[in-house]
């Protein structure tokens, strides 16, 4: 699958639901180096931190395994996601880890914590799921609420190269031993909306039993988002294509963002 948490394998979106998609996720998701990107996350948080956060949201959690890997590294996790589905295999995935999370099942625009977070993420483009402009607003809004003074807020989407030239029209096709899913896009530039229209089979014995779901995507310009931060209250630290934090290329599939809540 793609390395997309919750793309073509677990869409945590703002219509709930994915129960097919997270069944098969972790399992056409195996290629993704997890370790190197929570690499990735604390050091973001060195750099733009004033101390180490202690509290940390993952906001559009999925199946839980950059939480899950956050809190193996001592940090005090909630995870939110609105599919029961994807917090289920989560909450399991923990309890073998052996580590504590808190788990909510929540709208990414509409969230409640019980208090201040020092520091937020929201991993393989989640906000790209958010398809109306008003709902990303609204989701920086809480998160601005809910970060501590000073809290580092981390993000990622989808490059508008990606949507453009990786997803477009194209069908891809991603495969194990007891999983097969058939992955159609339909990219609309004008619009910028896509649509992906998944199709798995999975093995029971001798059988192959099917199921469809459709997910959707709106890419964003980066002008765009950051304008948005700036408007609920974000300074923002960093925006880059890579790991090593260079400005993003041309032919970069992912973007990160860095932000700082200023109150």
């Amino acid at each position: 699958m793609s390395d997309d948490k919750k793309s073509a394998a677990g869409g945590t979106s703002s219509s709930g639901g994915y129960g097919i998609a997270a069944a098969f996720y972790d399992t056409l998701n195996s290629h993704v180096d997890y370790a190197a990107w929570v690499d990735f996350i604390e050091a973001v948080f060195r750099r733009f931190s004033k101390k180490k956060p202690e509290l940390v949201l993952d906001l559009a959690c999925g199946t839980g395994t950059i939480a899950i890997e956050l809190a193996r590294r001592g940090y005090d996790m909630t995870g939110i996601d609105i599919s029961v589905d994807m917090l289920s295999y989560a909450r399991e995935k923990a309890d073998a880890a052996g580590v504590d999370i808190l788990w909510l099942c929540q709208d990414m625009r509409s969230f409640e914590l019980y208090g201040t977070v020092d520091a937020a993420v929201s991993c393989c483009d989640s906000l790209n799921y958010l398809t109306d402009r008003r709902d990303v607003e609204k989701c920086f809004a809480l998160l601005h609420n809910y970060l501590s003074p000073d809290g580092i807020l981390l993000f990622d989407v989808t490059s508008p190269y990606k949507f453009k030239n990786i997803y477009g029209q194209n069908d891809i096709i991603l495969e194990d031993d007891s999983v097969f899913c058939g992955w159609r896009n339909d990219y609309n530039e004008k619009t910028g909306l896509a649509r992906f229209y998944l199709t798995f089979f999975e093995r029971r014995g001798n059988v192959w039993v099917r199921y469809d779901e459709e997910q959707r995507q709106r890419c964003y310009k980066i002008e765009l988002l950051t304008d948005m931060l700036k408007n609920a209250g974000f300074d923002v630290l960093l925006v880059t294509g890579s790991y090593d934090m260079t400005p993003p290329k041309e032919n970069d599939e992912r973007i990160y963002i860095a932000a700082r809540a200023i109150k």
